[in-house]
């Protein structure tokens, strides 16, 4: 098994080193260039400082008024309501045995979902989808990815979009997802508010499959990103969001690429640093 995750931890290394080697399409810009072509996407809110997806992670980054996307997970309950956290299961962020699927949104409610975190968060619970839609409203976009391993995809799309249409909310989320079947799923209900893949490689014919799927979006880790694909993109009307860089040295890399790609980050105020060079 060591040697499994030695392995792993190579390849994703070796991924890096190649995309530093690769990052030639540099050019000088200023801070508001860094910021337009590079706009900030606090992974499930802003989760260096608070636990991720609770109110108190996306309260936090909606208090920096730089930051205009927020993303976050969704999986349903055992009534079919949508809450947001990015396990299937509780026991990493809940301390609670069980999955996400198995409870009512009753109970997933009382659930403390700050404590793992630190002691000071011990109040944050579990939130539904619709608390975090009604707090961005007007505010911040929000990239909803849909996770859903235990539900239908039809099912588990449905109940997002609901969510989204009931706040009048479309025009202000991109709905993404690994699974090429929630995507299409989505597509079959409406065509109001947009999807995106997310994918951690660069097969051949990426933008083309991206575009297949009848998605505007790809959600890309940050070292699978090449000239050749962000140009593609580009010419395909396709956005790109790079996740999740952290590190302040890749953060500087990216904020100085002339291609437009969002950069999904723990840390919106190290993203802030980099930009503001």
């Amino acid at each position: 098994m060591w040697r499994n995750v030695k392995y792993g931890i190579k390849r994703v290394w070796d991924r890096r080193k190649r995309w530093l080697k690769e990052r030639t399409d540099v050019m000088p810009l200023t801070e508001l260039d860094r910021m337009a072509l590079h706009p900030c996407v606090a992974h499930r809110g802003w989760s260096g400082k608070a636990p991720e997806n609770t109110m108190a992670a996306f309260r936090l980054a909606l208090s920096e008024s730089a930051v205009q996307w927020m993303e976050l997970d969704v999986h349903l309950s055992r009534d079919e309501i949508p809450f947001v956290i990015h396990d299937p299961t509780l026991k990493r962020t809940a301390r609670t045995q069980g999955r996400v699927s198995e409870y009512t949104a009753a109970q997933l409610a009382r659930f403390d979902a700050g404590s793992w975190f630190a002691p000071s968060f011990s109040e944050e619970g579990i939130p539904p989808l619709d608390d975090v839609l009604a707090l961005a409203a007007g505010r911040c976009r929000l990239n909803v990815e849909i996770k859903g391993e235990d539900s239908p995809p039809g099912l588990a799309a449905r109940r997002v979009v609901d969510a989204i249409a009931a706040r009048n909310m479309e025009q202000d989320v991109v709905i993404t997802s690994f699974r090429p079947e929630i995507l299409t799923a989505v597509r079959d209900i409406t065509d109001s508010i947009r999807t995106g893949l997310i994918i951690e490689d660069q097969p051949a014919g990426l933008i083309s499959t991206v575009q297949s799927l009848g998605c505007s979006f790809l959600s890309i880790g940050y070292y699978h990103l090449t000239s050749a694909l962000l140009r593609q993109a580009e010419e395909a009307d396709v956005t790109v969001m790079a996740w999740t860089v952290n590190q302040p040295r890749d953060l500087r890399i990216l904020a100085d690429r002339s291609e437009p790609i969002m950069i999904c980050t723990n840390y919106p105020d190290r993203w802030l640093a980099a930009v503001s060079r």
